[in-house]
């Protein structure tokens, strides 16, 4: 009779000592958790090192292994209780199962209290009770050939490794591309949109590496054969046929094959492709567009784009109080780099991953998701070429990002030329969107009349905020009865006396279902902001007198007195988080 694994568990942490660290979750909870199953000491060991492809060996290790017959059976890597688990956590013990000799079949990821267990050769997701008991574990690896995994998908485990845990050379690597791409004159937009270009060229010749259709011509040694400017032009040409995410007639506009040598050279020892998981593509797409900006936003730059930013930490945490359901179709009309849709991408392929159907019904789902439910408009084209991107590197799911202004225009055009009419959606329900997430730009003034009067908060003023006229066309846009919208707004909005009019107006069109304030200098490093925010979160149900859920974060996971992102231990959004599932079925 297999055994309660959550009743061990649970056991387990009523005589835990406190868990600080990664060490603490892997000794106190992991371990015994293990030994409950039926692990011997022996089977269980710790620190492992990870040899790769080259010999050399990693600077981190993977925390547990457990050994059946001397193999490696399965790899478990720990988290902080107080961690969300991530993309990034999955890439990495993924990595370290495929680099470990032989490869596991199974990979584990868990904080003590959550599990995700993935499988190499498969794509469910499992979580707690998927976890193997001895018995059950040996005929898993006695009924697995042990044939080693291809040469370039170890490569390619090795170098998202090198990118994940070296996130600091790879900033640097980018402002010495930086550095020398303004040798060329190419500084500020110009530099940016051309190290996106060449990202866009080294997916792509990992991508056809990977899938064994060609030599990843992005390295040192091929460019040795040719001319390093006309390689890295044929690169870019293959790399539009495969991704339609620029403008018409976009080209390179390095001049000097110099220039060209010294850029491979310094992303080289970088990956940006990984290889295929459960969730998709195993790559480091959050991890390079962060270090983009970190690298390129600096000064004017920064200050022109960086109110489109949204920190990974209110992303995350507006993504999981949404709770979005299989087949919602999502909108973000203020979508800058995609951090909604990735995040709303990655919870909903997981979702599908571990439902318990036929792989090509997961398949049909997931496909769905690619090619009708992710939606995205950025007035910026910079920033919309790299949301393409950006979900290019998570997977996919670009079908519907339009460039052009949300709040002006009704004619969007993404780059296949197909044009959608949004004022025709307003008009239809069936059309409309099951849930719209906006960090719209702020103090961003609208004054002509045409603008103005096609608002209800617009007509009769001299003038309105992009803030609020985005937030009325989202309202618009949401299917009645069960449409929801969570929305970075002013605090003022919450409470503020010159708000009454925006307060009155959504009262009037939505119910207000939860307003979670967020701490002076939320968005400070991303833009300079020191204005004070709140996250509402808004559903289009008729009007009654049902509760909301308030909440106040004072800390968010990074530091809100500098201007530069660093991130802290310290987040209250997964607590208020957790507090809000635990009444959010006393607010229906």
């Amino acid at each position: 009779m297999p055994l309660n694994k959550k009743a061990i568990l649970e056991d387990i942490f009523r005589s835990a000592p406190p868990l600080n660290s990664e060490d603490d979750c892997a000794e106190n909870i992991v371990i015994p958790f293990l030994q409950r199953l039926g692990y011997e000491k022996n089977q269980i060991r710790r620190k492992v090192s990870i040899t790769g492809t080259s010999g050399h060996r990693f600077r981190k290790q993977a925390d547990i292994v457990i050994y059946i017959n001397e193999h490696p059976a399965f790899v478990i890597e720990t988290k902080r209780i107080q961690h969300r688990l991530k993309e990034e956590d999955v890439n990495q013990v993924l990595s370290y199962a495929q680099l470990l000799e032989p490869p596991t079949p199974i990979a584990v990821l868990t904080n003590g209290r959550d599990w995700e267990v993935y499988y190499l050769d498969r794509d469910d997701i499992g979580s707690l009770e998927s976890i193997p008991e001895p018995q059950e574990l040996e005929s898993v690896v006695v009924a697995i050939p042990s044939t080693p995994i291809q040469l370039q998908k170890r490569q390619a485990a090795e170098r998202l490794l090198v990118t994940i845990e070296n996130k600091s050379d790879l900033e640097t690597a980018f402002r010495e591309c930086r550095n020398e791409l303004a040798k060329e004159g190419l500084i500020a937009e110009s530099a940016f949109d051309e190290l996106t270009k060449i990202l866009t060229c080294k997916f792509n010749e990992e991508k056809r590496a990977a899938e064994g259709l060609a030599t990843n011509r992005f390295t040192s040694q091929w460019l040795l054969g040719s001319s390093p400017l006309v390689a890295l032009q044929q690169m870019f040409a293959d790399a539009k046929q495969t991704f339609n995410v620029f403008p018409t007639g976009t080209q390179i506009q390095i001049r000097a094959n110099e220039t060209v040598e010294k850029i491979v050279r310094e992303l080289e020892p970088f990956g940006l492709y990984g290889f295929k998981t459960p969730l998709g593509l195993a790559g480091a797409g959050g991890d390079v567009v962060g270090s983009v900006y970190e690298a390129f936003l600096t000064g004017t730059l920064r200050g022109d784009l960086g109110q489109y930013l949204t920190p990974r930490q209110l992303v995350e945490f507006m993504v999981e109080i949404a709770d979005i359901k299989i087949g919602e179709k999502v909108l973000d009309l203020s979508c800058g780099s995609g951090g909604f849709l990735i995040r709303t991408f990655m919870n909903v392929r997981k979702k599908v991953r571990s439902l318990n159907i036929a792989q090509n019904e997961k398949e049909q789902l997931i496909n769905d998701l690619v090619t009708n439910h992710l939606w995205g408009i950025e007035i910026n084209p910079r920033l919309a070429t790299l949301c393409r991107i950006n979900m290019i590197l998570h997977g996919d799911g670009y079908e519907h990002i339009y460039t052009g202004d949300s709040i002006r225009e009704d004619f969007f055009e993404n780059t296949d030329g197909r044009r959608t009419n949004f004022s025709a959606i307003e008009q239809n329900n069936s059309a409309k969107f099951d849930l719209i997430l906006i960090n719209p730009p702020f103090n961003r003034p609208y004054q002509d009349a045409a603008t103005l009067n096609r608002y209800e908060l617009g007509r009769g003023q001299a003038s309105q905020g992009s803030d609020y006229l985005i937030l009325e066309r989202a309202i618009r846009l949401l299917k009645p009865q069960t449409g929801r919208l969570l929305v970075i707004l002013p605090h003022g909005v919450a409470s503020g006396v010159s708000e009454t009019e925006i307060r009155n107006f959504i009262k009037t069109n939505a119910h207000i279902h939860a307003c979670i304030s967020l701490p002076v200098g939320a968005f400070k490093p991303f833009g300079g902001s020191n204005a004070r925010t709140c996250v509402l979160y808004l559903k289009k149900t008729p009007k009654d007198n049902r509760k909301r859920f308030l909440a106040q974060a004072e800390n968010v996971g990074y530091d809100i007195t500098s201007k530069y992102y660093r991130e802290v231990d310290f987040n209250d959004l997964p607590i208020i988080s957790e507090a809000y599932y635990n009444v959010d079925n006393k607010l229906q």
